[in-house]
């Protein structure tokens, strides 16, 4: 008898979680894209997210080198290190080589990184606040380490700094990627953005470098993102840093994020990079978000209402027939040995970027991104033009597929629709005296005095 109503309770179970199974199956095979809010950057996280010097739109420049480098290699150079496309990579040869960036002041420089694609060897670092020749022995010594193989880090400072000069010694070739020159973190840098610059003495190739629209220090913000344990830390995949990573959730099948542009740009290329895994990444360009309707700001080019960040719902689903009905830009391919990818497309308009990792099993570890990078502006061809110059390779690299066929918060003081696009070119210069009137002419009138008998 005890045996019968075991079975029975048992029984009991297994119909009562076959119905619970039936009902709820129609919600878990809907495969509906659930994205939580991000919330905006606020006061005590700004000093995460120090300023990049090493920008080309900022002025920064390769200014020499010492391995015979010609002037189409320093400025593919400066095209692979400079642009703001993490994907781009420089070649270094084996023995030692010397790399100067030049930024357009003094500054205040805090650390310098960069991400190593199988360089092996030495690395030293050092500053000058004066234009020094290569082998000076003027030079301010930083650090000296072996190159790690997932990059370098270097605190050198806070310290004022206006040249920077790597010296490699390299036992093994690679390439190094993600160069980062940053300053000493400040607030400002996100109320007042450093507006754009032409680097001192070249007007020929400025401009034809692309701007990077995913820059946290003007309006750009991760806006959502579909698992995380922490979703603060989403901007981590646009401060310009690719040692800082996002994690997704473990059991995410698509981990996705979406960023905010803050405007729209016109985008021809976008990019990621992530801890290598097989898998694919597809890449989306959309003037507004699905479901949008009202509480707009701004209207897009189809004349859709777009919110402003702060009215946008803390949640975002996106169902399954909504995401299969957007159409992807490009889709990139990843056999588990990249750790990056990039796709080109004609010209797109749009304000948000959304990037989702689609990966080959199921069962693979966790996912993480490090940066997503939105290029635009002119075309560049100066990247094609210096490939065979044995020193600068092509920026895109891995398998890409631009024939994609689908489409689609907090105390803040750094809130983006408070910041300027892009703060003064230069400073003011100084302006004329004001025209006060002109004193009267100056008269001498004699006292006497009278004097006693």
């Amino acid at each position: 008898m005890e045996i019968m109503n075991t079975f029975a309770s048992r029984s009991h179970a297994f119909f009562a979680a076959s119905a619970f199974l039936l009902t709820t199956a129609p919600a878990l095979l809907a495969g509906d894209l659930v994205l939580q809010k991000v919330p905006a950057l606020t006061v005590e996280q700004a000093p995460a997210y120090p300023a990049n010097l090493a920008r080309y739109h900022l002025g920064a420049r390769i200014d020499a080198s010492a391995n015979g480098a010609t002037a189409s290699d320093l400025k593919a150079a400066e095209t692979a290190l400079l642009s703001g496309d993490p994907t781009a990579s420089y070649a270094l040869p084996t023995g030692q080589s010397t790399l100067l960036v030049a930024l357009p002041q003094i500054e205040n420089v805090s650390s310098i990184s960069f991400a190593n694609r199988g360089a092996q060897g030495r690395v030293k670092v050092a500053t000058s606040s004066a234009k020094l020749p290569a082998d000076s022995p003027q030079w301010h010594a930083n650090a000296e380490q072996d190159l790690a193989v997932s990059g370098v880090q270097v605190k050198v400072g806070p310290g004022e700094a206006k040249y920077v000069r790597l010296t490699f010694d390299l036992t093994e070739s690679g390439k190094i990627a993600g160069f980062g020159i940053y300053a000493d973190p400040r607030v400002s840098d996100f109320t007042a953005p450093r507006g754009s610059k032409k680097a001192s003495g070249d007007s020929a190739s400025f401009g034809l470098i692309s701007y990077n629209y995913t820059d946290m220090h003007a309006k750009a913000r991760a806006l959502y993102v579909s698992s995380g344990s922490d979703v603060s830390a989403a901007n981590n995949v646009i401060d310009d840093q690719t040692s800082t990573t996002y994690r997704f959730a473990a059991g995410d099948s698509s981990p996705t994020a979406v960023i905010d542009l803050g405007k729209r740009a016109d985008l021809r290329r976008l990019s990621a990079v992530y801890p290598a895994q097989a898998g694919k990444m597809e890449f989306y360009v959309l003037q507004s978000l699905p479901g949008q309707t009202s509480g707009a700001s701004e209207v897009s080019a189809s004349g859709v209402p777009i919110p402003a960040p702060d009215n946008q719902p803390s949640t975002l689903t996106v169902s399954d027939a909504a995401l299969a009905a957007m159409k992807a830009v490009g889709t990139a391919s990843d056999d588990g040995t990249q750790g990056q990818a990039s796709v080109d497309f004609p010209t797109t308009s749009g304000r948000y970027v959304m990037v989702r990792w689609l990966p080959a099993a199921q069962a693979q570890a966790d996912f993480s991104l490090a940066e997503v990078a939105a290029l635009g502006g002119s075309r560049n061809t100066l990247l094609a033009a210096n490939q065979t110059s044995g020193v600068a390779e092509e920026a895109a690299e891995g398998d890409y597929q631009t024939d994609g066929k689908t489409m689609i918060d907090g105390k803040t003081m750094l809130e983006p629709k408070d910041m300027p696009a892009e703060g003064p070119e230069e400073p003011p210069g100084e302006g004329p005296p004001p025209s006060l009137p002109q004193p009267p002419p100056f008269t001498f009138v004699p006292i006497l005095v009278p004097t006693s008998p």
